[in-house]
Protein backbone atom coordinates (compact mmCIF):
# COMPACT_ATOMS: atom_id res chain seq x y z
CA UNK A 1 0.00 0.00 0.00
CA UNK A 2 1.40 3.39 -0.96
CA UNK A 3 1.72 6.03 1.70
CA UNK A 4 2.79 9.65 1.72
CA UNK A 5 6.13 8.66 3.27
CA UNK A 6 6.95 5.97 0.70
CA UNK A 7 10.32 6.91 -0.80
CA UNK A 8 10.89 3.72 -2.80
CA UNK A 9 10.55 5.65 -6.05
CA UNK A 10 13.58 7.79 -5.13
CA UNK A 11 15.89 4.77 -5.46
CA UNK A 12 15.25 4.76 -9.21
CA UNK A 13 16.78 8.23 -9.43
CA UNK A 14 19.96 7.31 -7.52
CA UNK A 15 22.07 7.84 -10.67
CA UNK A 16 20.52 11.21 -11.51
CA UNK A 17 21.36 12.85 -8.17
CA UNK A 18 25.16 12.35 -8.55
CA UNK A 19 25.00 13.71 -12.12
CA UNK A 20 23.16 16.85 -10.97
CA UNK A 21 25.47 17.24 -7.97
CA UNK A 22 28.67 16.96 -10.03
CA UNK A 23 27.25 19.20 -12.76
CA UNK A 24 26.34 21.91 -10.23
CA UNK A 25 29.71 21.77 -8.43
CA UNK A 26 31.77 21.84 -11.64
CA UNK A 27 29.62 24.53 -13.26
CA UNK A 28 29.73 26.76 -10.16
CA UNK A 29 33.51 26.30 -9.87
CA UNK A 30 34.07 27.14 -13.54
CA UNK A 31 31.80 30.19 -13.36
CA UNK A 32 33.42 31.47 -10.16
CA UNK A 33 37.07 30.92 -11.11
CA UNK A 34 36.71 31.77 -14.82
CA UNK A 35 39.47 29.25 -15.61
CA UNK A 36 38.14 28.50 -19.09
CA UNK A 37 36.41 31.79 -19.66
CA UNK A 38 33.12 33.50 -19.00
CA UNK A 39 31.08 31.59 -21.59
CA UNK A 40 28.17 30.00 -19.75
CA UNK A 41 27.59 27.50 -22.59
CA UNK A 42 31.15 26.16 -22.54
CA UNK A 43 31.15 25.91 -18.75
CA UNK A 44 27.79 24.09 -18.79
CA UNK A 45 29.04 21.67 -21.45
CA UNK A 46 32.20 20.85 -19.51
CA UNK A 47 30.16 20.38 -16.34
CA UNK A 48 27.75 18.05 -18.19
CA UNK A 49 30.66 15.99 -19.53
CA UNK A 50 32.11 15.72 -16.01
CA UNK A 51 28.71 14.65 -14.68
CA UNK A 52 28.33 12.03 -17.40
CA UNK A 53 31.84 10.71 -16.71
CA UNK A 54 30.89 10.18 -13.08
CA UNK A 55 27.97 8.02 -14.24
CA UNK A 56 30.47 5.58 -15.77
CA UNK A 57 31.72 4.52 -12.32
CA UNK A 58 29.32 2.86 -9.89
CA UNK A 59 31.85 3.38 -7.09
CA UNK A 60 31.79 7.16 -7.59
CA UNK A 61 27.99 7.11 -7.65
CA UNK A 62 27.95 5.20 -4.35
CA UNK A 63 30.46 7.61 -2.77
CA UNK A 64 28.45 10.66 -3.83
CA UNK A 65 25.18 9.07 -2.69
CA UNK A 66 26.80 8.45 0.71
CA UNK A 67 28.24 11.98 1.05
CA UNK A 68 25.33 14.16 -0.10
CA UNK A 69 22.94 13.38 2.79
CA UNK A 70 25.68 14.09 5.32
CA UNK A 71 26.44 17.45 3.72
CA UNK A 72 22.72 18.25 3.66
CA UNK A 73 22.50 17.52 7.39
CA UNK A 74 25.57 19.72 8.00
CA UNK A 75 24.11 22.61 6.00
CA UNK A 76 20.81 22.36 7.87
CA UNK A 77 22.71 22.24 11.18
CA UNK A 78 24.75 25.35 10.33
CA UNK A 79 21.68 27.27 9.14
CA UNK A 80 19.80 26.41 12.34
CA UNK A 81 22.86 27.34 14.41
CA UNK A 82 23.07 30.70 12.62
CA UNK A 83 19.37 31.30 13.25
CA UNK A 84 19.85 30.49 16.92
CA UNK A 85 22.76 32.94 17.19
CA UNK A 86 20.83 35.61 15.28
CA UNK A 87 17.92 35.23 17.69
CA UNK A 88 20.37 36.16 20.46
CA UNK A 89 21.56 39.27 18.62
CA UNK A 90 24.37 38.16 16.29
CA UNK A 91 24.72 40.08 13.02
CA UNK A 92 25.69 38.94 9.54
CA UNK A 93 29.05 40.68 9.92
CA UNK A 94 29.81 38.40 12.87
CA UNK A 95 29.37 35.33 10.68
CA UNK A 96 31.51 36.70 7.86
CA UNK A 97 34.31 37.53 10.29
CA UNK A 98 34.01 34.05 11.83
CA UNK A 99 34.39 32.45 8.41
CA UNK A 100 37.64 34.36 7.89
CA UNK A 101 39.07 32.75 11.04
CA UNK A 102 41.55 30.01 10.13
CA UNK A 103 40.36 27.73 12.93
CA UNK A 104 36.82 27.67 11.51
CA UNK A 105 38.26 27.00 8.05
CA UNK A 106 40.36 24.09 9.35
CA UNK A 107 37.35 22.63 11.18
CA UNK A 108 35.26 22.82 7.98
CA UNK A 109 38.06 21.15 5.99
CA UNK A 110 38.39 18.43 8.65
CA UNK A 111 34.65 17.73 8.62
CA UNK A 112 34.65 17.59 4.80
CA UNK A 113 37.63 15.22 4.74
CA UNK A 114 35.98 13.10 7.45
CA UNK A 115 32.80 12.71 5.42
CA UNK A 116 34.81 11.94 2.29
CA UNK A 117 36.92 9.39 4.19
CA UNK A 118 33.81 7.72 5.59
CA UNK A 119 32.31 7.53 2.10
CA UNK A 120 35.46 5.99 0.63
CA UNK A 121 35.73 3.56 3.55
CA UNK A 122 32.08 2.63 3.12
CA UNK A 123 32.63 1.86 -0.56
CA UNK A 124 36.09 0.26 -0.56
CA UNK A 125 36.71 -0.72 3.08
CA UNK A 126 35.69 -4.37 3.05
CA UNK A 127 37.19 -4.98 -0.39
CA UNK A 128 40.50 -3.42 0.64
CA UNK A 129 40.53 -5.38 3.89
CA UNK A 130 39.91 -8.67 2.11
CA UNK A 131 42.57 -7.86 -0.50
CA UNK A 132 45.09 -6.88 2.17
CA UNK A 133 44.57 -9.76 4.55
CA UNK A 134 43.43 -12.45 2.14
CA UNK A 135 39.93 -13.85 2.11
CA UNK A 136 36.68 -12.66 3.62
CA UNK A 137 36.97 -14.57 6.86
CA UNK A 138 39.74 -15.44 9.27
CA UNK A 139 39.98 -18.88 10.80
CA UNK A 140 41.05 -18.83 14.41
CA UNK A 141 44.59 -20.19 14.41
CA UNK A 142 44.93 -20.02 18.19
CA UNK A 143 46.20 -16.44 18.30
CA UNK A 144 42.75 -15.02 19.15
CA UNK A 145 41.28 -15.56 22.61
CA UNK A 146 38.31 -17.89 22.65
CA UNK A 147 35.55 -17.86 25.23
CA UNK A 148 34.04 -21.03 26.73
CA UNK A 149 31.47 -21.50 23.95
CA UNK A 150 34.09 -21.50 21.20
CA UNK A 151 33.31 -17.97 19.97
CA UNK A 152 36.02 -15.40 19.52
CA UNK A 153 36.02 -12.64 22.10
CA UNK A 154 37.77 -9.81 20.29
CA UNK A 155 37.70 -10.83 16.64
CA UNK A 156 37.00 -8.28 13.96
CA UNK A 157 37.04 -10.86 11.19
CA UNK A 158 33.53 -10.47 9.86
CA UNK A 159 32.37 -9.85 6.32
CA UNK A 160 30.94 -6.42 7.20
CA UNK A 161 33.37 -3.48 7.21
CA UNK A 162 31.24 -1.32 9.54
CA UNK A 163 31.10 -4.13 12.09
CA UNK A 164 34.87 -4.60 11.86
CA UNK A 165 35.53 -0.87 12.23
CA UNK A 166 33.16 -0.57 15.20
CA UNK A 167 34.80 -3.60 16.81
CA UNK A 168 38.24 -2.04 16.42
CA UNK A 169 37.25 1.43 17.65
CA UNK A 170 35.42 0.06 20.70
CA UNK A 171 38.17 -2.40 21.62
CA UNK A 172 39.44 -1.67 25.17
CA UNK A 173 43.05 -1.24 24.03
CA UNK A 174 42.08 1.32 21.37
CA UNK A 175 39.81 3.20 23.79
CA UNK A 176 42.63 3.26 26.34
CA UNK A 177 45.00 4.63 23.70
CA UNK A 178 42.48 7.37 22.83
CA UNK A 179 42.17 8.37 26.50
CA UNK A 180 45.97 8.42 26.81
CA UNK A 181 46.27 10.60 23.69
CA UNK A 182 43.61 12.98 25.04
CA UNK A 183 45.47 13.30 28.35
CA UNK A 184 48.75 13.98 26.54
CA UNK A 185 47.15 16.56 24.22
CA UNK A 186 45.54 18.44 27.11
CA UNK A 187 48.76 18.25 29.15
CA UNK A 188 50.82 19.69 26.30
CA UNK A 189 48.20 22.38 25.65
CA UNK A 190 48.10 23.41 29.32
CA UNK A 191 51.88 23.32 29.77
CA UNK A 192 52.63 25.35 26.65
CA UNK A 193 49.95 27.96 27.29
CA UNK A 194 51.28 31.23 28.51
Amino acid sequence: MATLLDVGLVSYFSNIFPFIFVWAIVFATLQKTKVIGTSMGINATIAAVAGLMVLLSQSLINIINFMVPWFAVLIIFFVLMMLAFMSFGAKEADFSSALKNKTVLYIMIAITLGIFGAAVANEFGQTATEASFGGSGVVNDGSLPVDGSGGEISSTATSNFQTNLFGIVTHPKVLGMMVLFAVVIFAVALLTRG
